[in-house]
C-alpha cells in the first residue's frame, strides 16, 4: 500500500505492507486524511523518527473485531485515547494521560489502510451520516474546542482571531460572526470575508476580552498584547518552538491581569463537540480546504502549504465518495 513518510524537511510517497488486524481492533481503508499544520514545523516533526503523515482521518472498516463498528462503517478513530480511569482522566487532562500519549493508529493516517489498537476505541465513533472531508476535520475542529474551553470563551464575549490559515478559520467559524480575524495575507483574508467572517482594522484596533493566537510567533503574541482588554485573557494555540517570545512577557500580563491560556490537541469530550457541530452543517470541508489531492501530489503540496501557498491540503484517496 502507499503512505506518506517524513524525513528531516521533507515527504515521500512510499509502498510498504498493509498493516494486519489487531486484536480488538479495527482495520480501516482511508477515505480522507487533512495535513496538519503542526506537521511542518521542522523541529517538533524531527524529534520524531522518520513518522507516517496523518491523523485528521477518515475511513470505512474493512476488518472488525469490536462488533461497535462493523465491516462497512464509516468511523473517525482519534490518534490519541486516553484510559479514563488515571488521576490526570479523572480531572479531565486527557492530553496528560500515559494511554493517550502512548496509543496511536498504525502506520498513521495518510496510508492507504490503518490498523486502530484496542485502546484508541475509547475514542473512536461511527460517523456514517458525515462525508469522509467532513469527519476529517473532528480532530482539528476539536483542538478549536478545546481552545474555546481553554480561554474560558462564552458567547457574548468580545473574541479576536490572529492568524487565518485552517485553524484560525475553524477558530473563526466556530466563535461565530462577532469575532474578528487578524491575518497579513491578502488572499487568506479574501477567503475569510468570503465565508463571510469579520475582519479587524490593524489601524483602528478593537479591544477584546479573548484573542486566540494561532502563529507561534513573536509577532503574533505582540499584536495580541496590542489587542487583549485588561482582564482579558490570551489564549496560545501553537507552540512556540525554538522562536523567541516577548520582551518582559510576565511583566506585562501582571500589570495588565491579562491570563495567559494555552490549548494542546484534544481529549474525547473536545471531540463531541467537534462531530455536534459538524453534523450541523456548520462548517465543512470546503470552509478550510483549499487543495483536494491524490496521496501522490502530498509532497509537492506539502511544501506548498509550509511556504504558505496554500491555505490547507487534504488526500481524497480514490475510494472516497
Amino acid at each position: 500500500m502507499k503512505l506518506v513518510r517524513y524525513s528531516a524537511g521533507a515527504v515521500s510517497v512510499v509502498e510498504e505492507p498493509a498493516p494486519s488486524l489487531p486484536p480488538g481492533g479495527l482495520l480501516v481503508r482511508t477515505e480522507a486524511c487533512g495535513l496538519c499544520s503542526g506537521e511542518l514545523m521542522a523541529w517538533y516533526m524531527d524529534a520524531k523518527t522518520n513518522p507516517v503523515l496523518g491523523h485528521e482521518v477518515a475511513g470505512r472498516v474493512i476488518e472488525s473485531d469490536d462488533p461497535r463498528f462493523p465491516v462497512g462503517c464509516r468511523v473517525f478513530p482519534h490518534h490519541h485515547a486516553p484510559c479514563g480511569s488515571c488521576a490526570e482522566c479523572r480531572r479531565g487532562a486527557f492530553v496528560q494521560c500515559a494511554t493517550w500519549r502512548r496509543t496511536r493508529l498504525e502506520p498513521g493516517g495518510m496510508a492507504e489502510i490503518f490498523a486502530v489498537a484496542p485502546e484508541n476505541l475509547a475514542d473512536t465513533h461511527r460517523v456514517d451520516e458525515l462525508r469522509a472531508v467532513d469527519t476529517a476535520l473532528a480532530e482539528p475542529l476539536a483542538c478549536v474546542m478545546k481552545s474555546l474551553r481553554q480561554a474560558r470563551w462564552e458567547p457574548g464575549m468580545r473574541a479576536s482571531v490572529i492568524g487565518l490559515g485552517g485553524m484560525g478559520l475553524l477558530h473563526m467559524l466556530a466563535l461565530g460572526p462577532d469575532a474578528a480575524g487578524y491575518e497579513i495575507n491578502d488572499e487568506r483574508i479574501a477567503h475569510a470575508r468570503s465565508l463571510g467572517l469579520s475582519i479587524g482594522s490593524r489601524d483602528e484596533p478593537a479591544r477584546y476580552d479573548t484573542v486566540f493566537v494561532c502563529p507561534g510567533s513573536q509577532s503574533a503574541l505582540e499584536l495580541a498584547f496590542s489587542l487583549v482588554a485588561p482582564r482579558g485573557t490570551i489564549l496560545l494555540f501553537a507552540p512556540f518552538g525554538t522562536a523567541p517570545t516577548p520582551e518582559g512577557l510576565i511583566d506585562r500580563l501582571y500589570f495588565n491581569d491579562v491570563t495567559l491560556a494555552t490549548s494542546y490537541s484534544a481529549g474525547p469530550d473536545d471531540i463531541e463537540a467537534a462531530l455536534e457541530l459538524l453534523r450541523s452543517g456548520r462548517i465543512t470541508a470546503e470552509s478550510v480546504v483549499s487543495d483536494f489531492v491524490g496521496i501522490d501530489d502530498m509532497p509537492a503540496k506539502y511544501q506548498q502549504m509550509k511556504r504558505g501557498e496554500i491555505l490547507k491540503a487534504m488526500v481524497r484517496f480514490d475510494h472516497s465518495p
